[in-house]
């Protein structure tokens, strides 16, 4: 299991363990491994965000992390395979921040073993900076699952209403 700060360092600050009871949004949804899929669940997700009021002044940041982290499980982990599917879970909450969970049926990797976009040898490459602009644009990274399921925590950066709970 690899934590990191947004400096890509081992963060013993976790905002685990996550206490759901205290989440005035709660959002889980499974979605296709398609281009369609990864749009509609950063839609929902950046909704539930807006809902919460925890998007504040970070649409863009999310949404960017949002779209990398279904990216990577689309792409890289269901390798667009349309059996497979893509398991998004948000839980969201002014006091308590915003987490988003990102799961796909892959066979998982290792994320430090992913090579630093910032290497000389790669500074040219159109792809791999996704976990990069993750770690820099959250409060907290965290890999679960072999590498299977990404989770995404940003503290809350405005107040805002609650909303009833949309899990099924």
């Amino acid at each position: 299991m690899s934590a990191r700060d947004s400096n890509g360092q081992d963060d013993t600050q976790s905002p685990w363990p996550i206490d759901r009871r205290r989440y005035s949004v709660r959002f889980r949804r499974m979605f296709p491994s398609s281009r369609e899929g990864l749009n509609d669940a950063v839609s929902q997700a950046l909704s539930v965000a807006a809902r919460s009021g925890c998007l504040g002044d970070h649409q863009a940041d999310l949404e960017i992390c949002l779209r990398e982290a279904l990216a990577n499980a689309v792409i890289h982990g269901n390798a667009y395979h349309q059996a497979k599917q893509i398991f998004l879970r948000c839980y969201a909450a002014p006091a308590a921040g915003l987490f988003i969970m990102v799961r796909d049926e892959g066979d998982g990797f290792d994320p430090d073993k992913v090579p630093d976009p910032r290497d000389e040898d790669r500074l040219a490459l159109d792809h791999g900076r996704g976990l990069l602009l993750m770690r820099e644009l959250m409060d907290y990274v965290e890999y679960r699952k072999q590498g299977r399921e990404v989770v995404l925590y940003m503290t809350c950066s405005a107040a805002g209403e609650t909303a009833e709970s949309e899990e099924p």
